[in-house]
């Protein structure tokens, strides 16, 4: 064989292998929208339609995650020699009333999402209303900060994981009763090599 061939070779082999992070076997999958929904689990009565605040701490609910074998997203696992690493991150989250339901979110003016585990807590979705570009019944909240949703899961026997959301915001609320799906729009990755 050529030498000069069978250095361009080796530095190809060499630099493959150094892409992989030095692992002989290396594989990646990545989902760059993944859609979890949920109801809201609660019909919400009809408000007076005066401008009202929701503090923060009010008003928690669980979301269930699929029960999918994820590490936190800034650790990495073992698992019979091969090093796994995750990531979930969110794009955006929604809430989405009922096509049905005599409501809708205009009276809304802020709503923030709040991700919590234990006494840690960030920023996870927030909006703010555009008055020429009302929700109606779809209010999409815009990701708040680089939040590893991963790192605030919690697991629930048999054989889920929850996270836990919060939710406050001011405005007016629906004068009919309502509810709602949530949605989290994630951005999932993951990882493994050999050895």
């Amino acid at each position: 064989m050529n030498p000069t061939l069978s250095r361009a070779l080796f530095s190809t082999v060499l630099a493959a292998f150094a892409g992989c992070g030095g692992k002989l076997v290396y594989g990646e999958m990545e989902e760059p929208t993944l859609v979890l929904s949920q109801p809201l689990g609660q019909t919400v009565p009809g408000a007076p339609q005066v401008p009202v605040t929701v503090p923060q701490n009010l008003v928690t609910f669980t979301f269930q995650v699929p029960d999918v074998p994820l590490s936190g997203g800034s650790t990495t696992s073992n698992q019979s020699g091969f090093t796994i690493g995750s990531s979930m991150k969110l794009n955006q989250a929604a809430f989405i009333m009922n096509a049905a339901a005599n409501a809708d979110f205009n009276g809304i003016d802020t709503l923030k999402m709040t991700i919590t585990s234990g006494s840690k807590s960030q920023v996870l979705a927030q909006y703010t209303k555009d008055p020429a570009r009302l929700p109606g019944k779809t209010l999409v909240l815009q990701r708040a900060e680089d939040v590893e949703l991963l790192d605030y899961m919690t697991a629930t026997p048999p054989n889920g994981k929850t996270i836990t959301l919060d939710v406050s915001g001011s405005g007016t609320l629906p004068a009919n009763s309502w509810t709602a799906d949530v949605d989290l729009d994630v951005h999932l990755k993951v990882n493994a090599g050999w050895p």
